[in-house]
């Protein structure tokens, strides 16, 4: 017997459908034929074993029976690590041990990607399979994939680097955060878990950073001299010139007005250089989740959690795109042959008027094999199965769109620049102009991202001498960055070099570092927000202050995505073959104990937003208040942290900062403001 092992009921379903011999539903599998069952898993069925697994008997335990937090027991490394069957996979587990009794070989049916690989072999591992094992490797599950994946099984240890890779990355979280939020929790003056992450805390340092730029930001004023020669045209600043700081901005306004008020006296413009042509844009390259997610968040307002969630219902449920934890923009040339048959089904799926001019002969930029990774960009798959939710077809129909307008032409625009010399400076004029809407039409033109405008610029000649019909100065503002977003704040996490600010460290990280992976990054910022260390207000995602506080006690080494995207890269290097698992986690450990040391050499103030059930620590809140119930109040006249309300023994208020440890009480007038310091006297 055959027995396919699938990551879940879904994709088993999905297989099963496809697979020769009539169909019979079992507990748990399905049997197809006489001599092929296919059965699943629920996502992970077997997980790591707890910290207290690997710690003495003899450590105290709490009064829910949990071994208590102590140093004494750090670093927990174990000596071999063990996993359990999680309680409520349990039942199902039985059915795949009894399957595999019968069976004579097996197909790992896991998603197609690290974790996918691991799931499924790990299964094989706790159940003893030795046998031999094939592996199905599925990008779409409309009839077409699935049965050209069917005929075209691999040996399942080809995979073996990809599956130590996502066993590298289990245990380092493991390691990281059982370790590290115990050392930095034993440290907290305050309530509550100091939950250290591998990802999440660079995650929320991104954050954090961001939010204290924009709220210590100072704009500053500068200014633009400009003239009308029947279009206008801006000064061409230079460095050297009087008035223009070290940031390149013209930040004098008299030498700006005096630039203006000469080239009006001068009365005249020579034209130094004019050129003019047509500029063809390619089509933007296919959907990654990460640009697919920036992409709904900034159109549909929603949240990175719910455009995985929509890809991963258009992909099982609907079989109508294909797998979307991708992080490629790019198709397989090979895959081109198939653009008839798939437009031909999107025309049958409510997008006939666009296919209609859609040319499936066309070969855009997007059709490149040697920059296909592991899976393809998200492309509709050209079936459709049961009917879609609103924002499942709002996804749906993004993704529709940018695969259309690869069959499209380019869109054509005229480029025109004018630099003109005037009273001895030279003045710039730039527009681009519509001439053919191209794939853009898709988009009824919307799409438009020229920041030159489109002002009319005649046909000009070197030398021609134009009349200046007026000139002014426009008073500008900088702007700070903006808020993130769920979308920003993924794109900021996959393209990480575009944060960093040190050009070495940019350079090195430019192509392959980020943080997280493609199916870990809206869980990371799911768990952030949950955990009240992040907030939404509109589609903003804000830093709370237990999150600030976190970030600002713990040491850089933990908090800099640099080094975790480093990390990210090293697991690349284990699914490629070119690091091992155990080289990989034995620099977690190191990692791990020179944290620990400096988790016993650091004090911490952080109140958490949830409470744990390991810990035997006292509870926490739930985000908008500090942990144990600590309200977040006015800010520190010494250090300006926020500080966190508490109260005496007697049951007096007091504000207390969570930088200086200084102490106020209220003020007598209003309570909310604080009042008369309260010296050195401890809390």
């Amino acid at each position: 017997m055959k027995l396919y092992i699938a990551e879940k009921p879904s994709l088993g379903k999905g297989i099963a459908e496809y697979l020769p011999g009539s169909k019979s539903k079992g507990n748990g599998y399905i049997q197809c034929g006489s001599d092929t069952v296919v059965t699943w898993c629920f996502g992970h069925i077997f997980e790591q074993e707890e910290p207290d697994f690997y710690t003495p008997n003899d450590v105290p335990t709490t009064p829910k029976g949990k071994k208590k937090w102590r140093f004494e027991e750090l670093p927990i490394f174990p000596d071999q690590w063990k996993k359990r069957a999680k309680d409520d996979a349990k039942a199902q587990i039985k059915v795949i041990r009894d399957l595999l009794k019968k069976a004579s070989s097996v197909v790992n049916a896991g998603d197609p990607d690290r974790e996918g690989q691991m799931l499924v072999d790990e299964v094989l591992e706790e159940l003893r399979w030795k046998g031999p094992t094939q592996r199905i490797w599925l990008a779409a599950l409309d009839e077409q994939s699935v049965r050209k994946a069917l005929a075209s099984l691999k040996d399942n240890r080809d995979y073996q680097n990809l599956r130590n890779s996502a066993e590298a990355r289990a245990r380092a979280d493991w390691l990281m955060g059982m370790n590290l939020t115990r050392a930095f929790t034993l440290r907290n003056s305050g309530s509550g878990v100091v939950s250290v992450g591998r990802v999440q805390t660079p995650t929320l340092a991104l954050v954090v950073d961001r939010d204290e730029k924009i709220e210590n930001f100072k704009p500053k004023d500068y200014y633009v001299p400009r003239i009308n020669a029947g279009f206008w045209a801006a000064w061409e600043l230079r460095e050297d010139f009087e008035g223009v700081d070290a940031e390149g901005y013209l930040t004098d306004r008299k030498a700006a007005d005096r630039l203006a008020v000469r080239a009006k006296a001068d009365g005249k413009a020579t034209v130094k250089e004019f050129t003019s042509a047509e500029k063809h844009q390619q089509a933007p390259l296919g959907f990654s989740l990460a640009e697919l997610q920036k992409v709904c968040s900034a159109k549909l307002g929603m949240s990175a959690q719910q455009v995985l969630d929509a890809a991963q219902a258009l992909y099982e449920e609907h079989k109508a795109a294909t797998y979307p934890r991708t992080d490629c923009r790019y198709l397989p040339e090979e895959q081109h042959g198939e653009a008839g048959r798939v437009l031909t089904g999107l025309a049958k799926n409510g997008f006939a008027d666009l296919v209609k001019v859609a040319d499936s002969s066309r070969k855009s930029a997007i059709w490149n094999t040697g920059k296909v990774t592991a899976h393809h960009a998200i492309i509709p798959t050209g079936s459709m199965q049961g009917s879609m939710s609103p924002a499942v077809a709002k996804v749906y129909e993004i993704i529709v769109r940018s695969y259309l307008a690869q069959f499209y032409p380019p869109y054509v625009y005229r480029a025109t620049k004018a630099l003109l010399t005037c009273a001895g400076e030279d003045w710039k004029a730039t527009a681009n102009v519509p001439v053919s809407a191209g794939w853009k039409a898709i988009y009824g033109m919307t799409e438009e991202e020229d920041d030159a405008p489109a002002q009319p610029i005649p046909t000009l000649k070197k030398g021609q001498v134009l009349a200046v019909q007026d000139a002014e100065v426009q008073a500008k503002q900088t702007k700070p960055p903006a808020r993130f977003t769920d979308g920003s704040l993924i794109e900021a996490m996959s393209n990480i070099d575009k944060v960093v600010e040190d050009e070495a460290a940019k350079a090195k990280l430019k192509e392959t570092s980020g943080l997280g992976t493609e199916a870990t990054r809206a869980s990371i910022i799911e768990t952030l927000l949950t955990r009240g260390f992040l907030e939404r207000k509109g589609k903003q995602v804000l830093s709370t202050q237990a999150g600030r506080a976190l970030v600002h006690a713990l040491p850089k080494d933990l908090t800099d995505p640099v080094l975790t995207a480093r990390w990210e890269d090293a697991l690349s290097s284990v699914s490629e073959g070119r690091l091992t698992l155990q080289q990989f986690e034995e620099a977690q450990r190191k990692f791990v104990v020179r944290m620990i040391e400096a988790a016993k050499a650091t004090t911490v103030a952080v109140g958490q937003a949830r409470p744990s059930s390991s810990t035997g620590r006292g509870k926490s809140s739930t985000g908008k208040t500090r942990g144990g119930g600590q309200k977040a109040g006015p800010a520190c006249p010494d250090c300006k942290k926020l500080t966190i309300t508490l109260k005496t023994k007697k049951g007096d208020a007091f504000f207390k900062c969570e930088g200086c440890q200084s102490c106020w009480w209220p003020d007598k007038q209003d309570a909310k403001k604080l009042g008369t310091k309260w010296g050195e006297k401890k809390t």
